[in-house]
């Protein structure tokens, strides 16, 4: 961890990513761990989930949050996925399909309220889509910074956030709820 503190300047946001680390640094290995299947990459994702967290420390209002989680979770996901395509390409090898990780983590990266329908819906969109959407409404991170989180380009994330919408209406419709009311 003190490799870490040494990238913080300030002893506040030193602070605040200790009770972070000390926090969630289980919930990270857990998430990386149930995708790559994997315990030395599940370290090495959670390795490189708080060195991306440290660049966006700043914007961390409160550690023991459903934000602050869901952002962690996203984070390490998005790189545990790259890293278990990179390993995929590399070793031609079949491991588990992702969707079966995916569909119960990307539940776990949302905040719900009791009874939101919207929030229900997001759930039941795959991944990429959840996650772009809980970054953008839930955390009201803009574009730019959703793709330095996710590493991805922000043409990327317009796209997202686009499809995702259009999936969102069709499934919100489709419950009787009318998208407009929401969005």
């Amino acid at each position: 961890m003190f490799i870490y503190l040494a990238m913080i300047d300030s002893d506040e946001e030193q602070s605040k990513f200790e009770q972070l680390y000390n926090t969630y640094r289980q919930t990270m290995f857990y998430t990386a761990n149930n995708i790559l299947k994997d315990t030395y990459l599940a370290e090495d994702a959670v390795h490189q989930a708080f060195l991306r967290i440290i660049n966006h420390i700043d914007k961390i209002e409160e550690v023991k949050s459903g934000r602050t989680k869901s952002f962690v979770v996203i984070i390490t996901e998005n790189i545990a996925i790259d890293m278990y395509r990179k390993r995929k390409r590399e070793n031609s090898i079949s491991f588990y399909d992702m969707e079966e990780y995916l569909g119960e983590e990307a539940a776990a990266t949302t905040e719900f309220s009791d009874g939101n329908p919207v929030a229900a819906a997001i759930a039941m969109l795959p991944f990429n889509y959840a996650s772009v959407l809980t970054l953008k409404f839930s955390h009201g991170y803009s574009d730019v910074e959703i793709a330095a989180i996710l590493s991805i380009k922000v043409d990327n994330v317009r796209q997202r956030i686009a499809r995702a919408k259009a999936k969102l209406k069709k499934i919100l419709e489709e419950g009787g709820i009318h998208f407009d009311e929401y969005y």
